[in-house]
């Protein structure tokens, strides 16, 4: 068997010490090494949300800065459209039920 000295000498003691100093080390490295990246992503995390704030910014200076006159012509486009749409959805049924009509009476005088 194996024995295992209870009182390791210094030579033992000194390489258990310079062994666990090394993996300190290495711990310390892999630790810097992912704070580093961490810092760097945060830094470009801040500097696109500075830039999207800008733009924000710049869009509702924009779009206060519109003129009444510019929003009642847009109004008034949106409703036009909304009444055109309206009316081509009527015309398409119309056309749609006048076509199945006329193919109902072609069936009809076929047979």
């Amino acid at each position: 068997m194996v024995e295992i000295a209870t009182n390791p000498g210094v030579e033992t003691l000194k390489f258990a010490v310079g062994i666990t100093g090394a993996i300190i080390a290495l711990l310390l490295v892999i630790v810097a090494y992912f704070l580093r990246k961490q810092i760097t992503v945060s830094e470009s995390l801040t500097s696109a949300v500075n830039g999207l704030t800008l733009a924000v910014g710049v869009i509702q200076t924009q779009q206060n800065e519109r003129d009444p006159r510019t929003e009642r012509r847009l109004n008034s486009h949106s409703r036009q459209l909304q009444l055109h749409n309206g009316q081509i959805i009527r015309l398409s049924e119309k056309a749609k039920l006048k076509y199945d009509d006329q193919n109902e009476k072609e069936e009809e005088d076929e047979e």
